[in-house]
C-alpha cells in the first residue's frame, strides 16, 4: 500500500526547480508542482531585474520567487492584439511567498521609474502583511497609502505623491451620494494614476472577482465589474493576478482579459466562446490552458510538497462542559439572527 501511495505522489507532482533562472539562493522548503505544468519547459528569459543584488544575495528573494518576478516583468513588456499591455497570472500556494513576489514585481518597476502601484487584496488586514514584504524585501521605505482612509474626491497623500495604493475589493465597489465629481473610488483611482498609466495592478487573491460571468440566471457582481473595467480603461498598465485557485473554472477566469486567452489573435474571439468550449470539456481542458500559459510565460503554479507528510484521524469525547458550551454559542446565534 505504501509504495502504491508514493507512486501516486511521484507521477501527480513533480519537485520543481527554477528552469531557466540562475540567480538566487534556493527556496527554504520542497516545492512541487503538477506533473502536466512540469511537461511544458517556460520560456528563455530574455528580462533583467532592477532588483538590488543584495537583496538576492542575501536570498531576501529566493530563487523560486525572483523567477516568477522575471517571468511577470517579461510577461509586461508584450502588448496583445487588443493593443492592451498583457498581464501575468501567479498560481503559487501557500509557503512560496505570493506576497514577496508581489512586493518583488512592485519593487522591480519603482526602480524603473514607475512610482505610483496599486495592490488589491480581500481585506485591509492585510495591508501589514504588504508593509512587512517591503520591509522583508529591502524595500520598507516604499510608501504605501490606505485607499479606504482616505476622502472622496482627488488622492493626496501630503508630499508623496506616489507609492502603493493598497485597497481592498469591497473599497474598489465604494462611493458616495454626497461627494461630487470623483464620487467613486474607481474614478479615484483612474484620476490619481491617469489613463496613461504604465505601472503595476496586483489583484491579490483574485478568485474575489470570478463572478463577473456568473451562472445562468445571476447577475455579474459589482467587484467583478469594477476588476473588469480597472482593467478596460488603464489599457497600458501590468497587471498581476495572484490566486491559487484562480483558474480553476473557465468562467471564474472571465475577468482575466490580460491573459490573452481569447479575443483577436486568439483561438476564441469572446469571453463567451472560451467559457463554453472549456466547459464541454471538462478538467482536461483546463490543465491544457494552465500548461499553455505556463510555456507563452503567462503563468506558474507552484506549492509546498507533502512529502514526509503523514496524517491521522483522531476522535476525541467531549465534555460536558463543552457539550453546553457549543450549546449556548448555537442558541445565541440562533437568537440573533431571528431578530434581524
Amino acid at each position: 500500500m505504501a509504495n502504491d501511495e508514493h507512486m501516486g505522489a511521484t507521477e501527480t507532482y513533480a519537485e520543481y526547480k527554477p528552469a531557466k533562472l540562475t540567480i538566487g539562493n534556493p527556496h527554504p522548503d520542497s516545492v512541487v508542482e503538477t506533473a502536466s505544468l512540469a511537461s511544458v519547459p517556460p520560456p528563455e528569459i530574455s528580462y533583467t531585474l532592477k532588483i538590488p543584488d543584495g537583496v538576492i544575495e542575501k536570498g531576501k528573494l529566493s530563487a523560486l520567487q525572483l523567477e516568477a518576478i522575471v517571468y511577470a516583468c517579461q510577461k509586461h513588456e508584450q502588448t496583445l492584439e487588443t493593443g492592451e499591455r498583457a498581464g501575468y497570472l501567479i498560481g503559487d500556494g501557500a509557503g512560496v511567498g505570493k506576497g514577496r513576489t508581489i512586493a518583488g514585481i512592485i519593487l522591480d518597476n519603482y526602480i524603473r521609474g514607475r512610482k505610483k502601484a496599486i495592490w488589491i487584496s480581500v481585506s485591509s488586514d492585510l495591508l501589514v502583511d504588504a508593509e512587512r514584504d517591503f520591509k522583508d524585501i529591502g524595500a520598507s521605505k516604499m510608501p504605501v497609502h490606505t485607499l479606504s482612509k482616505t476622502k472622496y474626491g482627488p488622492l493626496r497623500f501630503g508630499n508623496r505623491n506616489h507609492g502603493v495604493l493598497f485597497a481592498t475589493y469591497s473599497a474598489l465597489i465604494g462611493c458616495s451620494s454626497s461627494a461630487k465629481g470623483l464620487n467613486t473610488r474607481l474614478k479615484q483611482i483612474i484620476a490619481w494614476f491617469g489613463e496613461d498609466f504604465d505601472g503595476v495592478i496586483v489583484f491579490d487573491e483574485c478568485h474575489r472577482a470570478k463572478n463577473l460571468w456568473p451562472a445562468a440566471g445571476s447577475k455579474p457582481t459589482k467587484t467583478g465589474q469594477a476588476v473588469s473595467e480597472l482593467q478596460r480603461i488603464l489599457r497600458n498598465a501590468r497587471v498581476v493576478y495572484a490566486s491559487a485557485t484562480g483558474a480553476s473554472e473557465p468562467r471564474n477566469m472571465a475577468y482575466m482579459a490580460r491573459l490573452g486567452l481569447w479575443g483577436p489573435g486568439t483561438t476564441f474571439s469572446a469571453t463567451k466562446n472560451f467559457v463554453e468550449a472549456l466547459e464541454k470539456r471538462g478538467i482536461s481542458a483546463m490543465e491544457l490552458v494552465a500548461m499553455d500559459l505556463k510555456l507563452r510565460g503567462a503563468y506558474l503554479a507552484r506549492q509546498l510538497s507533502f512529502q514526509g507528510v503523514t496524517f491521522s484521524v483522531e476522535y476525541v469525547s467531549l465534555t460536558d462542559e463543552f457539550i453546553g458550551m457549543y450549546n449556548e454559542a448555537v442558541n445565541w446565534v440562533s437568537n440573533k439572527g431571528s431578530t434581524r
